[in-house]
Parts: structure tokens; sequence; C-alpha cells
């Protein structure tokens, strides 16, 4: 009896380690580009065969319910890394707009060292951060997280210094 409670507190304990490790711990594509083009390296998926002309993050922010929910490309600058696994970066505009860029399903990362001009593809909402959210960004190395702004579920990002 009382060794089948030890295992099952040696279990339990387990469980939570494995949780608290979650999304570090997910096998996924290494910051390698999947393609190489004019615009730059390709990290993610490949880019569709009618790629869209990107839209300014200012602009996209402004006409939001034009937007929203449909794969369009968006352009900014690299300012932050997720310093774990390059599994978020922030994109920034001219006129100080951010959007926390998310890596599609966790499925890829970019360089850790990226920053600078990128164009990302993928979708656009605005989002508000739960505490948990916010604590694990801090983990990851984000400077100062936003419990609300706009969010890129991105599929690819180019990264024209990376070539």
């Amino acid at each position: 009896m009382r060794s089948a409670f030890l295992f099952s507190l040696l279990i339990c304990g387990s469980a939570f380690a494995a949780k608290d490790a979650d999304h570090h711990e997910r096998k996924f594509a290494p910051a390698t580009p999947v393609e190489t083009t004019a615009a730059g390296a390709v990290y993610g998926a490949r880019l569709p065969a009618t790629m869209p002309a990107a839209v300014d993050l200012d602009t996209a922010a402004a006409h939001l319910e034009d937007h929203a929910g449909k794969p369009a490309a968006f352009s900014g600058r690299i300012t932050e890394v997720c310093q774990k696994m390059g599994c978020w970066v922030v994109l920034s505009s001219e006129q100080g707009t951010l959007a926390r860029v998310n890596m599609h399903e966790h499925a890829f990362g970019v360089p850790k060292d990226a920053s600078g001009p990128a164009i990302v593809y993928g979708t656009i909402s605005k989002k508000t951060a739960s505490a948990e959210e916010i604590e694990h960004l801090k983990k990851d190395g984000a400077s100062a997280p936003q419990d609300a702004g706009l969010q890129i579920d991105a599929v690819s990002v180019i990264i024209p210094d990376s070539v």
C-alpha cells in the first residue's frame, strides 16, 4: 500500500514537470529556411504561388476588419524574438504599432538573433492574453508583453537579412 502511494506521488510529480516544459519540449523544425527567394529566407511553409503584396502593420491595424481572419502578408520590423525556440516574434511598424507573431501550431521557429525588416504571411486578429500567457512570454524573454493587442498566426516568415 505504501509503495503504491509513493508510486502515485512520483507519477503526479512527473506529470506536473512535463506540463511546465510543455511547448518548449515539442519537436518542430529548427530555424532553417524552407526556401530562399529574392525577398529573403523563408521560414515555416513555402510561400503560396500567388503571394499577395505585403500590407504594412499600421494599415492592417487601421483597417483590421478588412484583414482579420484572412490569409495575408504583413510587413514590419522584428524587434523581439523568443529566446528559447524562436517560436514567436514581435513585429513593429514605423508608427509604433506592435503585433505578436506566433508560429502556426509551434511548427517552426526563426533564428533567435533575427531583427530588422520582415514579411509575415498568416492571419491577423486582435487578442487578449491571459495572465498565464503573459508570464509564459516573460519566461521566453519578452521584455514587456502586452495583455491585449494584435496577433498574427504565421504560416511563413520572410527575413531578408538571413540570405
